[in-house]
C-alpha cells in the first residue's frame, strides 16, 4: 500500500449469548466467533484504550498475506482459532462483547 498503515484483526460476528439450559451442541454454535483481516490507513485509527496483541497472530498476518486470496483465508482460520480459545477460556471478555457508542 502507498499510504501508511496498519493491518488490523478483529471480530466481524461476536458470539451469542449463551445459559446455562443450552445443550453442548448449541452452545458451540452461539460461541462462534467470525474475524476479519485488513490493512487500515493510520489516520482513520482512533486511539483507545481497547487493544490485544497475540503473538501467533502476528506471525500470520503481514502485509503480503493480504494481497493473496488464499493466504488471506489462511490468515483468518488462525485469527479464528486464536480469538476462539481465548474466548472459551473465559480471558479478555470485554474484546468479545460489542462496542456500544
Amino acid at each position: 500500500r502507498p499510504y501508511p498503515h496498519a493491518i488490523v484483526a478483529g471480530i466481524e460476528t461476536y458470539p451469542l449469548k449463551v445459559t446455562k439450559s443450552m445443550n453442548k451442541k448449541k452452545v458451540a454454535a452461539r460461541s462462534h466467533v467470525k474475524p476479519f483481516v485488513k490493512a487500515v490507513n493510520y489516520s482513520h485509527l482512533m486511539p483507545t484504550r481497547y487493544s490485544l496483541e497475540l503473538e501467533e497472530i502476528k506471525g500470520a498476518v503481514s502485509s503480503e498475506t493480504l494481497k493473496e486470496p488464499s493466504q488471506r483465508l489462511a490468515a483468518k482460520k488462525v485469527v479464528r482459532a486464536s480469538f476462539q480459545k481465548r474466548y472459551v477460556a473465559g480471558k479478555n471478555k470485554w474484546f468479545f462483547t460489542k462496542l456500544r457508542f
